[in-house]
């Protein structure tokens, strides 16, 4: 048997999303990030101590008993040494270590969690191993590599930088930056001297940045931009100050970002379909593959017959590409599809039962699961949370760790993100739909593509808006979650319930978070997150708690 422990992080300026994967004679053990352990969001500059250590627990592995550490950093110097030392003095024993490329750790989470016996793959993010995007194919023979960019010809880069002038932190709120894009703007902003379209390709025009991002320099700190004068002057106007009005001019420089960003992209595409290997599927991974707007226009396209975006795709899943890919290099093996990312921790009746009764604190326990309970009070337009089983790897909260409402009410948008999430009215939320009945609410895209993640947004039915309003963008997109009883039971009987109370299959999902914060990941976090929250109820296990 093989024990190999992927892990992603790291201590160097801009290291990220640490995070922990074990995988043990080709079965994925466990996944969890960081953050949600120190409760720190994105775990900057650490490795995954408690992530490494709720692994082992989980497989009931000691150290000793791993084969291989995978690392994505094939050109961090000295970076055997600093694992070799943090592993001796945090577990008294050091595996050995194997580094291998930030690009094919994203490549390997992509393709071998597909189930596709032959891709393309597309990678890119801000960098990695000073290089931004690359292009591979993979069948039974490996993942060969095609052709890459290095920093500072960056897509990731780019649209961390319109971010961050849009007034919004990088690497954290590109989401924004995408949601902002789907609104219509009079303003005509064009970004081509920024980025420019080629022929199966693209280029970044460095003029616009900091000089340290080139490469072999430290980049600037999240506090300090990563644009220079030149980008303002171009633009004609300052960037947004973070409390600034969100303005025309601003929805412009967003939809013409996004637009650039998918025109790149769909030329990457297009170098792809000229090769002489063939394949009728794409994967995507890296952080760019987080764009759910990005994706539906891949999906839509029709130009794969299948199509798999890795759900993590930030670094956090570096750690699982990394032990997928010495899986198959060490033991031949070839990785299954990935069915479902509840991988993190979970707690018993007992340990839930024991933090409710130090914290003093009610509640009705339901032996067969509160279920129809829960649906019963979401129909009744109450806003509930749900606490149960192992907790998702990813930025998702995909049933497990969630916030529900439901979406018919059309306040409801604005009341979770003012009075709970405390952001910006514009953010949109996501629908999680009973399986069987996705067709009706949604008009899918013939190339078959992941939906259990909330990673590609889908059209709206004009059919059935009105029965889910509050989950919907402007643009008439929702970011889904498609949710079978095989993988997730307990949520699909409180969909199941709530359709059967409502005529509605659908409920708006959201994090178990607030503001700034990780997703929760034991039952106090949860509990604090009630007690601060104008939260109506919440389940944890089978406990239902009232206020």
């Amino acid at each position: 048997m093989k024990n190999i422990l992927g892990i992603s992080g790291g201590i160097r300026p801009g290291n990220q999303d640490s995070a922990a994967t074990l995988i043990s004679n080709g079965t994925i053990i466990a996944c969890a990030e960081e953050e949600r352990f120190i409760r720190i969001k994105h775990a900057p500059g650490v490795l995954p101590e408690n992530a490494i250590r709720y692994c082992l627990k989980q497989a009931d592995l000691d150290i000793k008993d791993i084969d291989y550490i995978v690392f994505a950093g094939a050109t961090y110097d000295s970076m055997t040494q600093i694992l070799t030392n943090f592993f001796n003095f945090k577990f008294g024993y050091c595996p050995k270590i194997v580094l291998i490329d930030h690009h094919l750790a994203h490549a390997s989470s992509a393709y071998y969690a597909s189930g596709f016996k032959d891709s393309f793959i597309i990678t890119a993010d801000f960098s990695g191993d000073n290089r931004s995007t690359v292009l591979w194919y993979a069948d039974k023979s490996g993942i060969k590599e095609l052709e890459s960019y290095n920093k500072p010809n960056s897509l990731g880069l780019f649209y961390a930088t319109i971010t961050q002038y849009l007034g919004f932190r990088y690497d954290n709120d590109e989401c924004k930056t995408m949601a902002l894009a789907g609104y219509d703007s009079k303003n005509d902003c064009i970004l081509n001297d920024f980025l420019t379209i080629k022929d199966c390709g693209y280029d970044i025009n460095i003029k616009y940045l900091d000089d340290r991002i080139m490469p072999g320099k430290t980049n600037p700190s999240r506090q300090e931009p990563l644009f220079n004068k030149y980008l303002i002057k171009s633009l004609g106007r300052n960037f947004r100050k973070n409390n600034d009005s969100i303005n025309d001019f601003y929805l412009s420089v967003a939809k013409s970002a996004q637009t650039s960003l998918e025109n790149a992209y769909f030329e990457l595409i297009k170098k792809l379909k000229k090769l002489k290997c063939k394949s009728n599927n794409l994967c995507l991974a890296g952080g760019v593959a987080l764009n759910a707007e990005l994706n539906s226009k891949i999906a839509y396209s029709d130009e794969f017959k299948q199509l798999f975006i890795q759900p993590v795709s930030n670094d956090a899943g570096l750690s699982l590409g990394g032990a997928i890919y010495i899986a198959n290099k060490q033991n031949s093996l070839y990785m299954k599809k990935i069915e479902n990312l509840y991988l993190g921790p979970d707690f018993s009746d007992k340990q839930i039962k024991q933090t409710l009764l130090k914290n003093k604190i009610k509640y009705k326990y339901y032996p067969a699961g509160a279920e129809k309970e829960v649906a019963n009070l979401l129909a009744e337009g109450q806003i509930g949370a749900i606490f149960n089983g192992r907790m998702e790897y990813g930025p998702r909260a995909l049933g497990n760790r969630s916030i529900l409402a439901n979406p018919k009410n059309p306040k409801i948008k604005d009341i979770l993100n003012q009075d709970f999430k405390e952001r910006e009215l514009f953010q949109p939320f996501a629908p999680s739909v009973l399986e069987e009945e996705i067709d009706k609410y949604f008009d899918l895209p013939k190339t078959k593509v992941n939906l259990e993640y909330m990673i590609v947004n889908v059209k709206v039915k004009k059919s059935h808006k009105k029965d889910i309003i509050s989950a919907i963008h402007v643009n008439n997109t929702a970011r889904v979650q498609k949710v079978s009883r095989e993988t997730n039971p307990f949520f699909y009987k409180i969909l199941k319930s709530f359709r059967q109370k409502t005529s509605t299959g659908v409920l708006l999902n959201t994090s178990l978070n607030k503001k700034g914060q990780p997703i929760a990941c034991t039952p106090s976090d949860s509990l604090s997150i009630f007690y601060s929250t104008p939260l109506d109820f919440i389940v944890i296990g089978k406990c239902l708690i009232k206020k």
